[in-house]
């Protein structure tokens, strides 16, 4: 039997939003924002308590948040410097005991629980140190990765997050197809939230 993990669900919440022009997080889809979606679906995959990293109008977030009490508030003072602080971040916050981190984006609207489950059994079964889902063989999010990277990964520098350990021929990276878009849609601008209406997009997703 594959050894069981101890995941922490990073979800990286801290950016400026600067191409929606205000704060994406709080956008309402289906009656809940999008960083409640979020939350949402890493409670769903039973990992909880999530750990929300949050720069960029931190405050006003987290007194609108309606799950973010059943969450770890990391608050990152460098998010202008880039994701790469935000996912250091989570990473000093996680509990000592965390084997897997999982890395979630707060603006993937798609991304549910069900997802999530798929993801972390087949990363227990593959006994992976990096799994990410593909959608006809383009790369998407959530990102798992093994703790044992965690000095890899504050070694960190710019805006490309843990991209760079995907290169390294020393680690098993799986990447795992999946049949739906949630894990390659993200919303960034006006026009991606209105697509998101869609009903192509929304469709069988969940």
């Amino acid at each position: 039997m594959p050894e069981k993990e101890s995941f922490s669900a990073i979800i990286l919440a801290a950016g400026l939003s600067s191409r929606m022009g205000c704060p994406k997080q709080l956008l309402p889809v289906d009656g809940l924002s999008m960083l409640d979606h979020a939350i949402k679906a890493a409670l769903t995959a039973g990992l909880e308590p999530p750990i929300v990293v949050l720069g960029h109008s931190a405050e006003h977030i987290k007194s609108q948040a309606r799950l973010l009490s059943r969450c770890t508030v990391a608050i990152n003072d460098y998010y202008k410097l880039g994701l790469t602080t935000s996912l250091i971040c989570g990473i000093k916050s996680s509990p000592h005991e965390t084997t897997a981190f999982v890395f979630m984006l707060a603006d993937q609207q798609l991304v549910t629980g069900t997802i999530l489950k798929k993801l972390l059994n087949a990363f227990e079964k593959r006994r992976a140190d990096i799994l990410n889902p593909t959608y006809q063989g383009k790369r998407g999010n959530p990102v798992i990765i093994k703790s044992k990277l965690q000095k890899l990964l504050l070694q960190a520098k710019g805006d490309s997050g843990a991209r760079f350990l995907f290169s390294d021929p020393g680690l098993t990276v799986v990447p795992y197809p999946v049949t739906t878009t949630a894990v390659i849609i993200d919303i960034d601008t006006p026009e991606d939230l209105q697509i998101l209406g869609h009903d192509e997009l929304l469709g069988k997703n969940r």
